[in-house]
């Protein structure tokens, strides 16, 4: 049963992709927007994967400024990138490709030179 609730669930993916006719080219506005909804599913997941390894990298305090941090960040991005009902897609993919490029700028500072309390602080 569990197999076929899997399949079934795979299958509907696909055809989901299929209709969408590839997020290469998007041919319609419902294109466009199931696009960007599943890039933002998946900045969202790779932008939890880069904060765990900087935090992996951090002492207790700097993790502490991080987390603040992160914290407010989230607010000035649903800020910026919704209302109360709606979110703008595109709005938020941009702010979180810039959070992640921030977030790997970290990590490699980290590894090379050592971690900036500073530079933990800051929201971009």
């Amino acid at each position: 049963m569990i197999k076929e609730t899997i399949l079934g669930c795979s299958l509907l993916l696909v055809s989901a992709a299929a209709l969408a006719g590839g997020c290469d080219n998007p041919r319609t506005p419902y294109d466009v927007t199931y696009c960007a909804a599943l890039e933002m599913v998946q900045l969202d997941q790779e932008i939890n994967v880069e904060y765990k390894k900087v935090m992996g990298l951090l002492t207790s305090p700097q993790k502490q400024t991080l987390k603040q941090s992160q914290i407010q960040w989230l607010k000035n991005r649903d800020n910026e990138c919704s209302d109360d009902s709606m979110i703008n897609v595109a709005c938020s993919n941009r702010t979180m490709q810039s959070r992640i490029n921030f977030l790997k700028s970290v990590e490699r500072e980290c590894k090379s030179t050592g971690c900036d309390s500073n530079k933990l602080a800051q929201q971009q």
